[in-house]
This record gives C-alpha cells, sequence and structure tokens, in this order.
C-alpha cells in the first residue's frame, strides 16, 4: 500500500555530509544560546521555543547522521515518526514565539506618558524602542485589542501544533493502515495551513504597526517580517511536498522524498530557512529589539491603581538599595589614611 511520504525522506548515505554540517551549525549556537540565557540584559523567556528548538536540532541532525551510515537503523520505525514529528513542529515552535515578539511590538507604542510604567519596554534596560514623550496620550482601547488578537493567535497556534504532532508521532501507523494514512494526510496539512494563516498575519499586523502607530519599532518589524519570510518558506514548502506519497522508506522512486534534487529542495528550503531564523533570534538581543523585558507583555489587562502602587514602591526600594550599593562602592574605593583624623602636632 501506499502513505504519505516523510518529509525530508529517509536518511540514506548522500544524507551524511547536510546532516552532519547542520548538526555542526547548531552546535555553534549552543555558547551563543548559554550567552543569552546568563546575560540578565538579553535574558527573555520569549525565546524559550526558539532555545528548546536549537537544542534538539543538534540530537535530530545527529540522529539522521547516525541513520544514514547504519541502515538496521535507518528502516526504524520509532525513528521515522520521531523525525517526523521534530520536522512537523519544530517551525512552529518559533512562529509561536514571533506571536509574543508581535505582542511586545505592537503593545508597547500604545502606552502613553503616564502609564508608560507598566509596559513592558519601560522595564528593559537600553530598550531600541523610544518612550512616550511627555503629555503624550495613553490608548487603552487599542492595547486591549491588540492583546485579545495576540492571546487569539497564540491559542491559533497552539491548535495547529496539536495536529501536526498528533499526525506525525503516530506516522508509522501509516505503513500497513490506509484510515492512519490518510488521517497523518489531512492532519498535516490542516497544521502547517493554519501556521502559515498566522504567520500572514503576523506580517500584516507588523506592516499595519510601521505606517499606523506612532513609535512603532522600526528594526523590530524589520527582524520580524524576516522571520515571517523565512518561516512561510517553510510552510509553503510543505504543503508544497506533502500530497506525495510512496510504497516504501527506502524507495528511491520520484515523490518519495528521497530523490537527490529533493533531497537538495528539503535541504535549502526547510532546514536552512530554520537555522536562520534561529541565528537571528539569538544573534540580536531580542529584549532590547521588542522591549520585552524578562517575561514580555504578560499582562492581560491594564494595572489597577492599587497594583500601580505597589509597582512604585517595588520600583523606589530596587533604586534606593542600588544606591546604597554604589555609595558603599565608592567609600570602598577611598584610602583608609583619608578618612582618619589627623593627630595634632
Amino acid at each position: 500500500m501506499v502513505f504519505p511520504s516523510p518529509v525530508g525522506g529517509l536518511p540514506l548515505p548522500l544524507d551524511f555530509a547536510p546532516t552532519i554540517l547542520f548538526a555542526v551549525l547548531y552546535g555553534l549556537l549552543l555558547p551563543l544560546l548559554a550567552y543569552r540565557i546568563i546575560d540578565r540584559r538579553s535574558r527573555t523567556w520569549l525565546l524559550f521555543g526558539t532555545s528548546l528548538f536549537a537544542v534538539e536540532r543538534v540530537v535530530v541532525f545527529g540522529l539522521r547522521a547516525m541513520q544514514a551510515t547504519n541502515e538496521s537503523r535507518r528502516l526504524s520505525r520509532g525513528f521515522a515518526s520521531y523525525m517526523q514529528s521534530s520536522f512537523g513542529s519544530g517551525y512552529t515552535g518559533i512562529s509561536w514565539d514571533l506571536v509574543s515578539l508581535a505582542r511586545c511590538l505592537l503593545v508597547n507604542p500604545t502606552f502613553g506618558f503616564d502609564n508608560y510604567g507598566q509596559s513592558s519596554a519601560a522595564a528593559t534596560k537600553g530598550c531600541h524602542l523610544p518612550p512616550p514623550e511627555l503629555g503624550e496620550d495613553d490608548r487603552p482601547r487599542e492595547r486591549y485589542m491588540l492583546r485579545r488578537l495576540s492571546d487569539l493567535a497564540a491559542f491559533a497556534f497552539f491548535a495547529s501544533i496539536v495536529p501536526g504532532i498528533i499526525a506525525n508521532s503516530r506516522y508509522s501507523r501509516t505503513f500497513t493502515s490506509p484510515t492512519a494514512a490518510h488521517r497523518t494526510y489531512v492532519l498535516r496539512y490542516v497544521s502547517t495551513s493554519v501556521a502559515l494563516f498566522l504567520l500572514i498575519i503576523i506580517f500584516l499586523a507588523s506592516i499595519w504597526s510601521r505606517f499606523r502607530q506612532h513609535r512603532s519599532g522600526t528594526r523590530g518589524i524589520l527582524i520580524i517580517t524576516t522571520l515571517v519570510i523565512l518561516m512561510s518558506i517553510v510552510s509553503i514548502f510543505r504543503l508544497a511536498i506533502m500530497h506525495n506519497e510512496t510504497v516504501a522508506l527506502d524507495s528511491t522512486s520520484p515523490g518519495s522524498m528521497n530523490t537527490s534534487s529533493e533531497k537538495a529542495a528539503f535541504y535549502v528550503l526547510h532546514v536552512l530557512p530554520e537555522w536562520v531564523a534561529t541565528v537571528v533570534l539569538l544573534g540580536c538581543n531580542i529584549r532590547k529589539t521588542f522591549g520585552t523585558g524578562a517575561w514580555g507583555d504578560w499582562r492581560r489587562l491594564d494595572e489597577t491603581p492599587e497594583q500601580r502602587e505597589k509597582r512604585e514602591r517595588k520600583a523606589a526600594a530596587r533604586a534606593e538599595r542600588k544606591r546604597l550599593r554604589q555609595w558603599n562602592g565608592s567609600m570602598s574605593n577611598i584610602p583608609l589614611n583619608t578618612l582618619s583624623t589627623p593627630h595634632a602636632t
């Protein structure tokens, strides 16, 4: 019987060189990832999905390299399902991070001068987004709508990941069950189509911000639109090839995803854009570029007067502790003989 061809095909000997290459390329990103986690001025929770993705890709390509040189493991059903799950959900994890970044990019410009202190940009030292000018009006209605739309987009992305996981985690069942094959075929298309639609929404929202929002983050818009284009390339490639079927995992007939041209297309149009997107996200200081702070725009609603008072007390206490540390540090640098009282002659 026929079943959906695996995206990326079976790891054959000709896969060994490109898999080793990408395993090394992702491995080179791990020190940069560690730096982003350690450095408090660039650390942000909004890169959690991308961070897991980068680490997991080292494992995936290491396993593919092993399969490329080991025939018995090459035909493992468990490995086949794992590879399809990884390639099917990995890029959506990056896309999910883009929703959180887009939220910060769109919400931060809506804060006026009086309420700017509760924004994630205000909690970001050295933020690239310009602060509001004295007397600039607050736009709470626009902020509320953008937050609700961001919540809806995040939920939709989660909904797109679930059918992809279900379809790909049970991929090995398609080898013997026509029903499972059809279900996998449909769910893979649903997952990828929803992800592509949401990427287009993020792109359009970023363009809207550039032309309609005062104090829009030009650099952030450039980065997020570039990332959306990269992830859209992956989605469009998947939509273009997931209709293919094969009679065996190791078949080399056209449409099996095991021919040289199909392998080349997979590495150029699926794997490479993912790697470039990861480089951009880890290479830029996302915290400063998007004004994310440590947690992004986590508020569902604007803070109440009581919450604002509590936040301002904490901020004042932190400022006082910082002032005392600086004062103690300056005093410790003063020679002791300059502090002692001179003896009378």
